[in-house]
């Protein structure tokens, strides 16, 4: 259905510390979105464009994963809300770039999942139960299951990088 499967943005230079979520936003921005973040803190995605009707939900991440986590809760309740709605579902991972072999790269992979399991084949996102941190925003001790699955970084619809320095 796309045209722009995995295709890379170089050069998006800034000198920043980290990705975050407002810098994943300025980033796509800078591609032509026009993503407006979420006032709701508790909001169930993170990012909208009116313009081209999508919901996005970012996470960010400090190490290099091949295989991007994902809680199935999130996924059922944002790809239903996009289809009812008529909105499409994006979930953004920015974390090191481990192509480079320096962790001053910065990558940021996006998906539209809910397009994936929809294609004819339908994507395996080997889904299961999980023990994970019960908030990742505020660090403590309390342990629960989680339903997640992965997204494969070969299976984004765009990646692209930042580079952090000269």
């Amino acid at each position: 259905m796309y045209d722009i499967c995995n295709f890379m943005v170089r050069g998006f230079k800034k000198r920043m510390v980290s990705m975050n979520e407002s810098k994943v936003i300025e980033a796509l921005n800078n591609l032509q979105y026009n993503f407006e973040p979420m006032d709701d803190k508790f909001s169930r995605y993170d990012a909208f464009d009116k313009e081209h009707g999508i919901m996005l939900e970012i996470k960010c991440r400090n190490k290099y994963y091949p295989d991007t986590i994902i809680e199935k809760i999130k996924y059922d309740w944002n790809k239903k809300f996009a289809k009812e709605n008529n909105f499409e579902f994006w979930y953004a991972v920015s974390m090191p770039d481990n192509s480079s072999g320096s962790p001053v790269n910065q990558i940021v992979y996006v998906f539209d999942p809910a397009n994936m399991e929809d294609e004819k084949e339908g994507y395996d996102f080997k889904w299961h139960t999980k023990k994970l941190p019960k908030n990742t925003e505020f660090k403590g001790r309390n342990w629960i299951d989680k339903e997640v699955g992965y997204l494969h970084i070969d299976d984004a619809l765009m990646s692209f990088s930042e580079r952090k320095g000269h």
